[in-house]
């Protein structure tokens, strides 16, 4: 620094003696628009040396602004030197910090974009040859390992993902990298008991990213704490991480679970407590709606208040088994139970199929055949056939006594489809279900609800569905 000023003050000496020596008494004059200015040698030289000492100044701090803005450019724990500087290992701290030309960073950023793109492109030889020539610049620092991982992963060796995260883990700087990596590993090699050790060190240490409150949340699920699963689903709730819509649905179910252990623990407060719960927070649960109304009968045979329970399900999100219910709450006739089921079909608009599958039931049983058959008619006119209704048609024939020769219409070529069947080979098994408990994740088929899809895992994705439903955009999960 001091060397860059002397120069021009030495210029400077040198020309004030050149000066003074040729024209002591001398000036020096300019000319700017007709205005002229005199100078002596002595003040020109003091100017002119403070003009050069201030342009030196200037050019000093600019250099230095450049450098401070260089050394701020960073690729993890990688920094800028000079640009022809080669790699210098520091010891800083027990940790070694790796310098780096502006033209090895650029090297290794197109490395790295290089080797991500070959991984995703499933190229993983040419990930590795990639990898190869990166760690000849940035030796062996953890962005190599990081970059191992989706190797692994690529090549679906889980194991060997496995081992390296535990590498990461030891890092503070990258250790929910590593937990992330071991946990979807266990969960690939389903072994979820310790899939569920590693998600819960990662809930103690963060608690604020979405991937750890939902894997904590499914595994505790998975293992049947849902007492724990809760607590995971409550903090990424206050910390608005979890949207409020599947909060909800989540919530329920763990809900719904803590009610079924309280029930075989015959503790009937917190059962009440947590079935209610259940149904604040999703009003279309119908499993938690059924096992409501059953406890209210049982308990001090409260036939109101399990009558509006399942009255209000069936207006919000109508099914069989909830039909089934209400009317089994009286002790009607046959007829009887006819006029209450046509009452209850009006509150239902969103399934009219199910209003003509059940009253065909009903109807027969009544032994109002005529009415049976047009019911059978209605829902046949805007559907496959399916067992139930097969089997009503079935019964309708030999209860009426009517051949096929004799029928005529509609009801004919219904009798020609369905009738003596489970003879010559034609069972109701070859129609197929009325209802069935759907995911609506993956589609996977159940006969009965399930809080945790069998097939994909998903929590609370299980929707009744009518098997003649054709519009599931806006199905009514749970």
């Amino acid at each position: 620094m001091f060397r860059s000023i002397l120069k021009p003050i030495v210029f400077v000496f040198v020309l004030w003696g050149f000066l003074f020596v040729a024209d002591r008494n001398g000036s020096i004059s300019f000319t700017l628009n007709n205005h002229s200015s005199y100078f002596s040698i002595d003040y020109f030289c003091l100017a002119f040396l403070g003009l050069v000492l201030g342009f030196e100044l200037f050019i000093l701090i600019f250099k230095f602004v450049v450098n401070l803005i260089k050394k701020d450019v960073l690729l993890s724990n990688h920094s800028f030197q000079g640009d022809r500087e080669s790699i210098e290992n520091i010891q800083a701290a027990n940790k070694d910090k790796i310098v780096l030309s502006r033209t090895q960073f650029d090297e290794a950023a197109i490395l790295i974009v290089k080797t991500l793109g070959a991984v995703t492109a499933g190229l993983m030889n040419e990930a590795r040859r990639l990898l190869v020539s990166l760690r000849k610049i940035v030796g062996d620092d953890a962005i190599i390992d990081i970059l191992m991982l989706k190797i692994y992963k690529g090549e679906k060796n889980f194991d060997k993902m496995e081992q390296l995260s535990q590498k990461l883990m030891q890092n503070e700087d990258i250790q929910l990298v590593g937990m992330k990596a071991a946990l979807e590993a266990q969960m690939q090699k389903k072994e979820f008991t310790e899939a569920l050790k590693t998600v819960n060190q990662a809930f103690d240490v963060r608690q604020d990213l979405y991937w750890v409150v939902s894997s904590a949340f499914l595994l505790r699920a998975k293992s049947n704490d849902w007492t724990g699963a809760l607590e995971v689903l409550e903090a990424g709730i206050e910390k608005n991480i979890t949207p409020d819509k599947k909060a909800s649905r989540l919530k329920a179910v763990a809900l719904y679970e803590l009610a079924q252990q309280a029930l075989i623990d015959n503790d009937k407060i917190n059962f009440f407590k947590f079935i209610t719960q259940a149904l604040q927070e999703n009003n279309k649960f119908i499993p938690a709606a059924l096992d409501l109304a059953n406890y209210y009968v049982k308990n001090d045979n409260q036939m109101r208040k399990a009558e509006k329970v399942l009255y209000d399900m069936w207006v919000e999100n109508p099914c069989y088994e909830v039909a089934m219910a209400y009317l089994k709450l009286f002790k009607d006739s046959k007829s009887e139970r006819v006029q209450r089921m046509e009452k209850l079909a009006l509150a239902n608009n969103k399934r009219p199929s199910l209003n003509n599958l059940i009253l065909a039931e009903l109807y027969l049983k009544a032994k109002k055949y005529a009415k049976a058959k047009t019911e059978c008619k209605i829902f046949l006119l805007k559907n496959p056939a399916t067992q139930k209704i097969a089997e009503i048609i079935d019964e309708l024939d030999e209860k009426t006594h009517k051949k096929m020769a004799t029928s005529t219409g509609l009801m004919r070529s219904l009798t020609q489809k369905f009738t003596h069947i489970g003879k010559n080979n034609v069972s109701l098994d070859n129609y197929p279900k009325d209802f069935q408990w759907v995911c609506a994740n993956c589609g996977h088929i159940e006969d009965h609800w399930e809080p945790i899809c069998p097939q994909c895992s998903e929590i609370g994705r299980n929707y009744w569905h009518l098997y003649v439903d054709k519009d599931v955009s806006d199905i009514d999960e749970i």
